[in-house]
């Protein structure tokens, strides 16, 4: 009971929860949480996926919660995808007691570590009953991890092993035994935020983020420095935002361009364009990434820690020059030609099937876009518009699996929610189709 309390304390308000007889000590705890609402998947790795989408759609830690042996390692995938994701995931798997490890016991593998370092933190919390003095103490540091608190590290899964030795359902301990603190919040700022020289042709690279937070911030740095904003259908900014300096169409253009860049500035991660990224590497040593948490998984040279908002309001507040307003056009008359030439383009193809599912959404909908084809597909043809939609993808490992589970754990806030999916990866993934009766009003092309 105590551990569901915990984490309700702590901001969570889901559990993905999977049948089993180990677990049962956790389900019961946490089926039995009027505030926390629980999800029942027979398919473990449906489940981490479902759990998946909740976190990416509510940026709140999401509980997955296992019974023991290979039920634990059906999760992987997910929390690959976690972990490359920067996803708040928190993996609860049950365990058989110490004693029987290495006995040839039923169902029974070394759970310990199983995840390696795709995950943030782990730990063996024992058996509860025997540990329930330092219980609280390590829950509360793997909470620290998940969302990266006071650690420079950004969100993401952690897994607590929970050992239960028979019977079950021991006489209950009273919650009152144990103690715990709220978390505060932990700001990440670097004091001497880098102010970057004067260029001529500034660039901004909008890659996947996280949320809405920083698009304004972003465009106003853009309108000072006269820099076109290459943005990702991930970035949050090529959907809801009108501003000409929007560049959707790069990947068009971008590898043949007369002139070239002589400042880069990124936000958010590697973009989904290889023509982009291409550039990006080509010219690495001009390139800068501005990030809230220190550099993880991105071999950009020119790092500056700091948060977004501040990072950009130091700029626009110091700078006292604007680059070419040539170049901006340059990019600006490519994107118009580009445009033109995809409206007028009477074939049907995949672009085409990308675009349409694209127009038809509406102001607040979901879009959730597979790996693959697909996410290339709307790279490549769909265009700015001012109407605001949610775009998520699993591009943190950029697998095939798993994506139909994503999308309806995304889309269990029944907001409007289109998925668009390529055959393969629908079929990986048909028992995700299971979680339907939580969710009411997707559409799955």
């Amino acid at each position: 009971m105590y551990v569901a309390k915990f984490f309700e304390t702590h901001g969570v308000l889901h559990a993905c929860i999977s049948p089993g007889a180990r677990n049962s000590p956790l389900t019961y705890a946490f089926t039995t949480n009027k505030n926390i609402q629980c999800y029942s998947h027979i398919d473990e790795r449906s489940a981490a996926f479902f759990g998946l989408g909740l976190a990416k759609d509510t940026k709140k830690p999401v509980v997955i919660l296992s019974t023991s042996g290979t039920a634990v390692a059906n999760y992987f995938p997910a929390v690959i995808e976690a972990n490359f994701g920067r996803v708040p995931i928190i993996i609860l798997s049950s365990d058989r007691p110490a004693h029987l490890i290495n006995t040839g016991a039923n169902q029974t593998i070394n759970q310990k570590e199983l995840y390696g370092n795709n995950v943030r933190y782990f730990k063996d919390v024992g058996l509860p009953s025997e540990n329930v003095e330092s219980l609280g103490a390590i829950l509360e540091e793997g909470m620290v991890h998940v969302i990266g608190k006071q650690y420079k590290l950004p969100a993401g899964p952690i897994h607590f092993n929970f050992p239960f030795d028979e019977p079950l359902f021991p006489s209950l301990i009273e919650d009152s035994k144990f103690s715990f603190s709220v978390l505060k919040e932990h700001t990440n700022i670097e004091d001497n935020i880098s102010i970057i020289d004067k260029a001529i042709n500034p660039l901004i690279v909008m890659g996947p983020m996280e949320n809405n937070s920083y698009q304004e911030d972003i465009l106003q740095l853009a309108e000072i420095i006269e820099a076109p904003i290459l943005a990702d259908p991930l970035s949050q900014m090529r959907y809801g935002y009108t501003n000409e300096q929007i560049i959707t169409h790069y990947d068009h253009f971008i590898h043949s361009l007369d002139s070239m860049p002589d400042l880069i500035v990124r936000f958010g991660r590697k973009p989904t364009s290889k023509k982009l990224c291409k550039l990006l590497d080509d010219n690495a040593s001009i390139t800068y990434l501005v990030d809230n948490w220190i550099q993880y998984n991105d071999d950009c040279a020119n790092f500056i820690f700091a948060p977004i908002d501040t990072f950009c309001q130091k700029q626009v507040a110091d700078i006292q020059w604007r680059g070419s307003k040539e170049w901006k056009k340059l990019f600006v008359n490519l994107e118009q030609k580009i445009e033109q030439c995809i409206i007028s383009y009477a074939e049907f193809f995949e672009g085409t099937i990308a675009r349409t599912c694209h127009q038809l959404l509406e102001e607040g909908d979901q879009f959730i876009i597979g790996n693959s084809m697909p996410i290339r597909d709307v790279d490549m043809f769909t265009s700015k518009s001012d109407v605001h939609i949610d775009t998520y993808a699993n591009r943190g490992a950029s697998g095939v699996d798993g994506v139909i589970s994503t999308a309806l754990g995304v889309a269990a806030n029944n907001k409007r929610t289109l998925l668009l999916i390529g055959d393969v990866s629908f079929y990986h993934d048909m028992n995700g189709l299971l979680a339907s009766k939580y969710v009411q009003n997707v559409t799955i092309v």
